[in-house]
């Protein structure tokens, strides 16, 4: 149950508009992505999946890199309480992904984008598609067709993405029994005192029909206690 509830969560204004490649604000933004490392923090990450008629269940992990492959992810807790045995073990086994950093934005942030000018402060950078492998639901590669809105904070001197959101346009079937309507996708990032953008939370909410039964999944995510690792 554990391994499958993982493998979920691997799920303004405008004022003017200017269609363009890559200008300077995303490119500078995309070379600060390039230069995020996926191991230069440990950090807790909480996950709280919610599903049509499920219980709600919490999970705390515990990531450190310099722990070995097998051991850098630590199941923390489970609906507040200490992880049994079995807990653990189906923690050890779930695949995760990649391990998520501001350095996940350089799969996609430097492609073609339409710029918009937000609200004081803030720019907007749209895209009429996500290049193959960005996204993805179980095995299943959504990326062209899914469109992303990046809001770009130009605040205080220093530029960074402060929100993602990926928005499916086509419905698609899995497995002959799934019909998944729409996927809708909102990451946060955030600066640290030391100037570095890491991820602050999510929210991913999946909606469609199983064995012809509507629902949605909904998986919320916070990210704290990051710690540099020298």
């Amino acid at each position: 149950m554990l391994n499958r509830t993982l493998a979920l969560a691997v799920i303004v204004g405008v004022f003017s508009c200017t269609s363009a490649k890559a200008d300077e604000l995303q490119s500078n933004i995309l070379a600060a992505a390039k230069a995020s490392r996926q191991d230069s923090y440990s950090f807790q990450r909480t996950m709280v999946f919610e599903r049509t008629g499920s219980a709600r269940k919490v999970l705390v992990e515990r990531y450190d890199p310099r722990g070995s492959a097998a051991e850098r992810w630590k199941l923390i807790s489970v609906d507040g309480h200490r992880p049994n045995a079995k807990d653990v073990d189906q923690s050890r086994k779930a695949k995760r992904g990649p391990v998520p950093s501001y350095a996940e934005l350089a799969e996609w942030f430097g492609t073609a984008a339409t710029r918009r000018d937000g609200p004081p402060g803030y720019v907007t950078y749209q895209y009429a598609r996500l290049p193959a492998g960005v996204l993805k639901i179980g095995s299943r590669d959504v990326s062209a067709d899914t469109r992303a809105e990046a809001l770009v904070s130009v605040r205080g001197g220093k530029s960074f993405v402060e929100q993602v959101r990926f928005t499916s346009n086509k419905e698609f079937r899995m497995a002959m029994v799934a019909s998944v309507e729409r996927i809708d996708v909102i990451r946060r990032y955030r600066l640290l005192p030391t100037g570095r953008a890491v991820p602050e939370g999510s929210v991913s909410m999946l909606t469609g029909s199983f064995l012809g039964k509507s629902g949605q999944i909904k998986t919320t995510v916070e990210f704290d206690s990051f710690q540099a690792v020298k």
